[in-house]
């Protein structure tokens, strides 16, 4: 095989490789969604990040976590509880596929967490949040804040939790079963920017969170 023709050879294949490895990288490379097409694929974004409060929540072992948990990462919150019987296990597992899909593409992780808030601090102690946020990904954080602190928290994010009846009984779960369903974005700033939507679709989910949280 002469010069000419094992240059013309390593030409063709610079070529196909240079076509290929452009293919993979619009396939992996998440694509910038408009206002209208992330509302209409079920997520809300502020048109200016909100600030809140400092706060002070527990997770295992007393651990004591505060608004500093959200600096340099992009974090979903969702305000829940371990006896929820159908809302709770279904956004949560959203959000375990989600991580699940990332990872399998390849996608870093380590600027990104995941917060699940019990809205029943009178029966979910901090082991208990945390032990069942942990199940659906080990990576995940739950945790327990007071009454006042959780009020305080669901106003500042506009989300909506019930006062339980003065003279409630253990079993009691009226108050539980009307709370909101979002899941809420905290940017790696520590604003509030935006709220996902039920009812909730896994490729949706995906395509506005990579949207969203890709640098453009």
């Amino acid at each position: 095989m002469n010069k000419n023709i094992k240059i013309s050879l390593a030409l063709i294949i610079l070529f196909m490789v240079s076509v290929l490895s452009l293919f993979i990288n619009k396939l992996t490379t998440p694509r910038h969604l408009s206002e209208t097409e992330l509302k209409l694929n079920g997520y809300y974004q502020f048109p200016n990040p909100r600030e809140f409060s400092n706060f002070q929540i527990l997770t295992s072992n007393n651990l004591m976590l505060e608004k500093d948990i959200f600096k340099g990462k992009w974090t979903l919150i969702y305000f829940g509880y371990t006896r929820c019987p159908a809302e709770c296990p279904v956004a949560m597992s959203l959000i375990k596929t989600l991580y699940s899909t990332l990872e399998s593409k390849g996608f870093k992780l380590d600027d990104k967490q995941v917060l699940l808030f019990t809205i029943d601090p009178e029966n979910d102690t901090p082991n208990d949040v945390d032990k069942y946020a942990k199940a659906f990904n080990e990576s995940f954080i739950g945790a327990r804040g007071d009454r006042p602190m959780l009020l305080s928290m669901a106003t500042q994010l506009n989300v909506m939790v019930v006062e339980p009846p003065k003279n409630m009984h253990v079993n009691h779960m009226d108050h539980l079963e009307n709370h909101s369903n979002n899941i809420l974005l905290i940017n790696p700033d520590g604003q509030y920017v935006g709220f996902f939507r039920p009812p909730f679709n896994e490729e949706k989910f995906l395509l506005t969170y990579q949207s969203v949280v890709t640098p453009r």
